[in-house]
């Protein structure tokens, strides 16, 4: 029987250049595909791009969770989890190291056009849980599903192995070479 597959959605961006990599992992080890795609920095794209890359893909069938490493991506181009679950319905997870400080968030993004409606996809993400030392929001699924899928997602460390493979893939694509962490 094969692992469940997942795909992880990190993005890198300098100056105005931002890519969003997915990685598709069997289980949290086997590295089965990537893609990638343009978003715009402060963007409203995220959303759709992430939606039309798993439409396209020949994984879309075999996915069991999508994980987002946050909900912002290229800054402050904030990612839908509520529309990508519905437009795919697959779960999503986004999970992250730090506990999002929604009001610094909140006060950056009056400096953007569509402020209201940024907030409102991020307050629209639902209640920020924590398990494992990350932070999470989910759509599609219930706790235990998460909590399930978040473990059986992570080879080592605490987040999920296709963040991780994404977060390398997109950093080297802008800076180089992989840089950071998830």
């Amino acid at each position: 029987m094969k692992s469940w597959r997942f795909i992880g959605f990190d993005d890198s961006f300098k100056g105005d250049e931002c890519y969003i990599v997915g990685a598709v992992v069997e289980g949290k080890s086997y590295l089965e595909g990537v893609m990638v795609d343009r978003i715009e920095v402060d963007g409203l794209d995220s959303t759709s791009r992430i939606v039309s890359m798993l439409r396209r893909s020949k994984f879309k069938n075999q996915i069991k969770a999508v994980f987002l490493d946050g909900v912002t991506f290229g800054g402050f181009n904030v990612a839908d989890i509520a529309e990508i679950n519905s437009s795919l319905n697959i779960p999503v997870i986004a999970v992250t190291r730090k506990k999002p400080d929604f009001e610094s968030i909140y006060r950056a993004l009056e400096n953007l056009s569509d402020a209201e409606l940024r907030k409102g996809i991020i307050k629209k993400a639902g209640e920020v849980h924590t398990y494992r030392d990350v932070y999470f929001q989910f759509s599609g699924c219930d706790m235990k599903n998460a909590v399930e899928m978040i473990n059986v997602s992570i080879l080592k460390g605490n987040m999920p192995e296709c963040l991780r493979i994404a977060h390398i893939i997109a950093t080297a694509i802008i800076h180089g070479e992989s840089k950071g962490k998830v």
